[in-house]
Parts: structure tokens; sequence; C-alpha cells
């Protein structure tokens, strides 16, 4: 489902390539850390202009300079349109900055935090300043296991499932098919939202096609959402929110919108609107026409 080539640092930049056709190139100060764990190559690196950069297997997962915008993206687009969210589970998101972002929440009483790979977020908390703090909050249980595995044994336990996952390779993949997806709905409680993260309808269509055709399995309600990242392949990212018996619209807090985009530097309720309606190119990708 890919069509991204793993990037490589040489002569002090870092270069991702994708299609064969378009490189992003990113200059590096420094390698401050670089591992193999058991399930990927793990670096972070420190960058003239982005700041530090989270990289796993040779692809570009976060930076100082951006991050915000995929990670408030990610949670407030669907704890807003939740009346009293209690309950979130993040699958996937070992760098801590969705967890972050949700604690904001005030009727937030758990989250709980599955990632794979326990040194992603043991290196993240080495090098990203938000990681030590967020872990120290009581509402946070982490664990270290397959979120596939994890959210069919937790039956309509959560209020929100955020999947904050990699490109679908390798051990991703599975966090981007119907199965998947149908233990995601049975997990929910009712009324309740999956979010996830649905790659780029400007350079990969028929993939974002394909993931919406999945979803779409699952779910009654889906809708995509964009966001401008400048690191992504593109700078043009998709969401996706997916329910069960209740529609995106049916519900949306304003005021708590208004107080958690005081704390944001992308977020507002405003782009939350505006975020939903798509140009031509992304709705034809989403619905899959003449991808």
């Amino acid at each position: 489902m890919s069509t991204k080539f793993q990037g490589e640092l040489k002569d002090g930049w870092y270069t991702e390539e994708d299609f064969g056709a378009v490189r992003l190139g990113l200059k590096i100060d420094e390698v401050l850390h670089e591992e193999r764990s058991p399930f990927q190559e793990i670096a972070v690196y420190q960058s003239t202009f982005f700041g530090r950069i989270l990289v796993l297997d040779g692809l570009v997962m976060l930076t100082e300079r951006d991050e915000f915008v995929y990670h408030e993206m990610l949670t407030h687009v669907p704890l807003t349109t939740l009346e009293n969210p209690r309950s979130v589970l993040v699958i996937g998101g070992g760098d801590l900055g969705c967890v972050r972002e949700i604690l904001k929440h005030e009727s937030i009483e758990r989250v709980v935090l599955c990632e794979i790979d326990r040194r992603v977020t043991e290196v993240c908390g080495v090098f990203f300043p938000w990681v030590a703090p967020t872990l120290e909050d009581p509402r946070l249980e982490t664990v270290f296991d397959d979120g596939v595995a994890y959210i069919q044994k937790h039956p309509s336990s959560f209020d929100l499932v955020i999947v904050d996952s990699t490109d679908p390779v390798g051990v991703a993949v599975g966090l981007f098919l119907r199965e998947f997806y149908g233990h995601v709905a049975a997990g929910l409680t009712p009324g309740g939202i999956l979010a996830a993260q649905t790659e780029s309808p400007h350079y990969s269509p028929q993939l974002v096609a394909k993931i919406y055709a999945e979803l779409r399995a699952a779910f009654t309600e889906v809708e995509a959402y964009l966001g401008f990242i400048p690191t992504y392949p593109s700078g043009c990212w998709s969401w996706a929110w997916a329910s069960n018996g209740r529609g995106r619209q049916d519900f949306f807090d304003h005021a708590r919108a208004e107080r958690i985009a005081r704390g944001c530097r992308y977020y507002t309720p405003q782009v939350q609107e505006a975020a939903f309606t798509l140009p031509a190119f992304a709705r034809r990708a989403v619905e899959g026409e003449s991808v």
C-alpha cells in the first residue's frame, strides 16, 4: 500500500524520496541518536530549521517545528464532537504528542497509550520535552503491545480510539484494514468515534481511496478532513472521522473548542469546520472517484 521510499542521511542532509520523483531535504546539524529496536530503525536528528526530528525506518514522523499540526488535528477534532469524553485509546503514538493534546480536555479520566515499540517512547522521552511530563499524568496508562490484539480484548471500552500510526508498511499494515476497523468499532462505547491518519490525498489518491473503502466496511459514518504539515509528503495530510449511529455534525462543543484553541498553535473551531470542506481532488480520492 505504500509508495514511499526509505530516506537517507548523507553529506549533512536527510533526504526522503517519493515515487522516485520527489524529494524532501532537511539540513542536519547533528545525529543525536540512532538504534535498531526489535521493530524498526529509530533516529533523532538535530536539524537547522525544523529543530529535532524523529525518524522511524527512514521516514519522518515528526519535527519540533510542525508536529503540533498533526497532533492537534488528530485529537481535538474528534474530542470536541463528543459531549463528555472520558476514555481514549491511542494506538501507536509513542512520541506522546497525541496524549499531550488529549489531556487538555478536563473531562478525560483515562487515556491508554498502546504502542508496540517501547523504545520509541523511551527515546522520545530523552529528546522531546513534552514526553516526560505527559508520562507523569495519573490519567495515562501505557501498554507496550500490539494495538490490533489490544482492541480485541476491550469491547465497548473507549469513547474515542485514535490510530496514530506510521505509513501502512511493515507492522502498521494491519492498522489500515477493515478487520481492524471492525474491532475498533466493537471497542467503542455507543456513539464513540474513531480518528485516524489517512495519508496524503495529493500524492497518494489510490492509497487514500483504499483506506476509506476499508473504513466504510466497518463504519456507517465516515468523513475526511485535511491539514497542512510541511514535512509530510506534499504538505497536505488527511485524517478520518468515523462512527456508527451518529454523524459528525450531530454535536460540536464550540465553547470547549474555543477554550482548547487558546492553548493551540494550529487548531481553532473555524479551522475544524473548514477542514471538512475538501477540495475536489481530495474529495475524489476519499470517494474513490477516478483515482
